[in-house]
């Protein structure tokens, strides 16, 4: 089989791509499309080569540059995009150009050139906050943030794809994904860089805002098992069922580092903070998946890797931490 995937060298795009090329079975190869962009994505994309694994430097909106008459791709699996909610406070125009733009960029060379089917990486975020309920994938998309504004704007382009051009399109919807490579912008990293230099974990507001998080490693089980058995057009939500808010994921990690509770430090909130992402996630849990790695153990996993790679989680943090303040302006 031969795999496109955009945003290989990003959080979960890279996690998939190491997972796969495990694998004895020799018979899959990747083609990596990523603009690294990113900092982070650049010291990946340095540190990983592989017999089976071909990269091209290239921003999805400029994929028709790549040269698809070499290879015939079987499955495209979209993780390229802008991820980071208080990025798209203060630049929500990244989020239109990667999310919106060049996810139609994608569908427009799937559909040129044949490719039978898509995956698109989407998030829970879209169905917006509630306090008790848990989102299916029925349920309508409510955005708070550009952010997640920019993923249901492309939820709904592959909705149109998928009627007018009768496209297979898979969409799914992790949880707040956690593990080794996520940059250091997002909470479970961020707070894990701090901690490491000895310094206080900060936490917006109060605490008290809910999230479901998700292993990556699961998640990546996860989309292989909805390559495998999953229908055809179908939207999936991923979750582990395992719900902290900000305020139990600061002491979970200082409870791993032997740090005392005087450590979290609570900060002005950011600009339309969700309150609780829920989502069901039966549906997979159907097909015969389910998570493996409990929050327990992977904040373990997760903490060890950092301290073991502060060469890579600080490689940029002087930039995330200036970024930090701009949500603000």
């Amino acid at each position: 089989m031969n795999i496109l995937v955009t945003g290989c060298f990003g959080f979960i795009g890279f996690n998939f791509v190491k997972y796969i090329l495990k694998k004895p079975d020799n018979s899959i190869k990747i083609t990596g499309v990523d603009n690294l962009n990113n900092a982070y994505s650049a010291i990946n994309s340095e540190n990983f080569k592989h017999k089976n694994f071909n990269f091209h430097k290239l921003d999805i909106n400029n994929i028709e540059n790549l040269d698809s008459k070499k290879t015939s791709f079987d499955l495209i699996i979209n993780f390229a995009a802008e991820s980071h909610v208080d990025t798209s406070i203060y630049n929500p125009q990244a989020f239109i150009h990667s999310n919106i733009s060049g996810l139609q960029s994608v569908l427009n060379f799937a559909r040129k050139y044949g490719i039978k089917r898509t995956i698109h990486l989407s998030t829970d975020e879209v169905y917006g906050s509630s306090k008790k309920d848990y989102f299916t994938e029925k349920d309508k998309l409510n955005p708070s943030s550009p952010y997640s504004a920019s993923k249901a704007g492309a939820d709904m382009i592959i909705n149109s794809y998928q009627k007018t051009y009768d496209m297979d399109i898979t969409l799914i919807r992790p949880a707040n994904n956690y593990g080794p490579f996520q940059q250091p912008e997002k909470l479970i990293p961020f707070s894990i860089s701090k901690m490491l230099k000895g310094e206080n974990i900060e936490i917006y507001g109060d605490g008290s805002n809910i999230r479901h998080w998700l292993y990556v490693e699961d998640t990546v089980r996860g989309i292989l098992k909805i390559i495998d058995e999953g229908s055809v057009s179908e939207i999936y939500n991923i979750g582990s069922g395992e719900y902290y808010s900000n305020n139990e994921i600061a002491l979970s990690l200082i409870s791993e580092n032997n740090m005392s509770k005087d450590s979290i430090v609570y900060i002005k909130d950011r600009p339309g903070h969700d309150f609780r992402y829920a989502a069901d996630f039966s549906k997979l849990l159907n097909l015969g998946w389910k998570p493996k790695v409990t929050f327990n153990e992977g904040i373990k996993t997760t903490l060890s890797w950092y301290s073991e790679n502060q060469s890579w989680l600080y490689k940029d943090i002087k930039t995330i931490n200036q970024n930090r303040n701009k949500r603000f302006i």
